[in-house]
């Protein structure tokens, strides 16, 4: 006890400034976990066959969100640090260029999966029916660019410490949500279609918030007006020298994942309605870690843009050690009450069982996820972006797909196996981390 109310004193300022971003950032995460809980509820009332044709549908578009994702740690490195300078102009300039760069490449997207979507899905699963997740996947895709641009601008406004802003406007989001779900699906009774309806609506409702927020209130630093949406090769080229290298990261590992999807889809509707049920569940804790990982790649680049090294060191560290501390709890909750979990979110009994062994296995690896999450998103802040990459390239390809045909295909452990497997890859990444942000070297990387 001595020791925290210690380590409180010394670093109280920085550990405000932490949950000055953090618990904002994490009511957001827990709100988006709100909405995938209420769509699978929802969802999940037309049976087993509608929740893996919504999970089918999203997967795809699960693939293309490091193209944005890439270019929200461009802006996060790149605004961060011109906020820590106070160097308002070229924070504005890197919103601007983000955009510039993220909506056509959206548009793009949407296009592919329009003309191609049963293609792909028919790549995706070979053995399950499409017609509903096509559908599903069609009607989301709409909505592609106003998530693309809800991304861009949630990392920019947690960049300079306005958290708040993102999880208001996704707290609307999900009323929308749910409220647009229950019209959709039951009342005008259009299933799984309607779900998708229902939440590209949502994304637009927000887009339309912030629009308001950054165009014409113009209260805050990254404010823009017609004038800013000039094309300015030398910030572009800055903001796509981080970013390229986290596309490629997330590149890898959202095609690992659909690899991985794929293996468990082949075991069985009620093994991937098991699993994805899981994953959401896990969500709750996996969510606050990622809420103290958007707070530690925001202070650390804005301490490296303040030139204050050791600062940003201390931002990590710190960041990781509460992390592991909230998502050990959940780790325990996990593992001693899995059915209850569970429960929340399905009472078919053909699932629960499965889900449940699922999510306590997973319990195991909260803390090392912790470290996993929060210092790849620190390294990302200081602009190492490429050793992240490595790092989710072997966890992904050497760790997780070759053990998971191994645990699947040749031993027969089933859905567990899977789970298995999630372990031990995230216990390598998290380790790489560690050892990546301890080295130092990022202290060195310009943005």
């Amino acid at each position: 006890m001595k020791q925290i109310r210690s380590l409180w004193r010394e670093n109280r300022s920085e550990i405000l400034s932490i949950f000055t971003i953090a618990l904002p950032t994490i009511v957001d995460m827990f709100v988006q976990t709100l909405l995938g809980f209420f769509d699978l509820i929802m969802v999940g009332r037309l049976g087993p066959e509608a929740i893996a044709s919504v999970g089918l549908g999203t997967a795809p578009i699960l693939t293309v969100i490091p193209i944005f994702f890439a270019i929200s740690v461009g802006t996060t490195a790149m605004v961060s640090r011109a906020f820590g300078a106070k160097n308002y102009n070229e924070a504005k300039e890197g919103m601007s260029q983000s955009l510039i760069l993220g909506v056509p490449a959206a548009f793009i997207v949407t296009f592919i999966f329009i003309i191609f979507g049963k293609n792909i899905l028919g790549i995706i699963s070979k053995n399950q029916p499409i017609t509903d997740a096509l559908s599903y996947l069609k009607v989301v895709s709409l909505g592609i660019p106003f998530l693309c641009f809800n991304i861009i601008f949630s990392y920019g406004f947690r960049s300079i410490n306005k958290a708040k802003i993102p999880m208001i406007n996704n707290t609307i989001s999900i009323f929308s949500n749910i409220l647009l779900n229950y019209i959709f699906i039951f009342v005008l009774n259009l299933g799984v279609f309607g779900a998708g309806v229902a939440t590209t609506i949502s994304r637009g409702i927000v887009t339309l918030i912030f629009s308001f927020l950054i165009i014409y209130k113009k209260n805050y630093c990254i404010a823009l007006s017609k004038k800013d949406f000039k094309i300015n090769k030398e910030i572009c080229r800055r903001l796509l020298k981080v970013g390229l290298p986290s596309a490629g990261e997330q590149g890898i590992f959202r095609i690992g994942m659909l690899i991985f999807e794929a293996m468990v889809i082949n075991l069985g509707t009620l093994q991937y309605a098991a699993h994805k049920i899981a994953l959401t569940a896990e969500s709750f804790s996996f969510n606050l870690g990622l809420g103290f990982s958007v707070a530690g790649t925001a202070l650390v680049g804005q301490h490296l843009g303040a030139k204050q090294y050791q600062e940003a060191k201390k931002a990590g560290y710190l960041n990781m050690f509460l992390a592991m501390g909230v998502m050990t709890a959940f780790g325990f909750i996990f593992m001693i009450f899995p059915k209850f979990v569970i429960s929340m979110f399905t009472k078919e009994q053909s699932i629960v069982p499965m889900a449940s062994s699922a999510l306590r296995i997973v319990s195991i690896a909260q803390p090392i996820l912790a470290v996993s999450m929060v210092l790849s998103g620190a390294l990302r802040g200081a602009g190492d972006t490429k050793s992240v990459l490595w790092i989710t390239s072997i966890g992904m390809f050497l760790v997780r797909i070759p053990l998971t045909y191994l645990f699947l295909y040749v031993f027969n452990f089933g859905l567990n196996g899977a789970w298995m497997v999630m372990i031990v890859d995230l216990t390598y990444r998290g380790l790489a981390c560690l050892y990546r942000f301890r080295q130092g070297k990022w202290r060195y990387i310009e943005v």
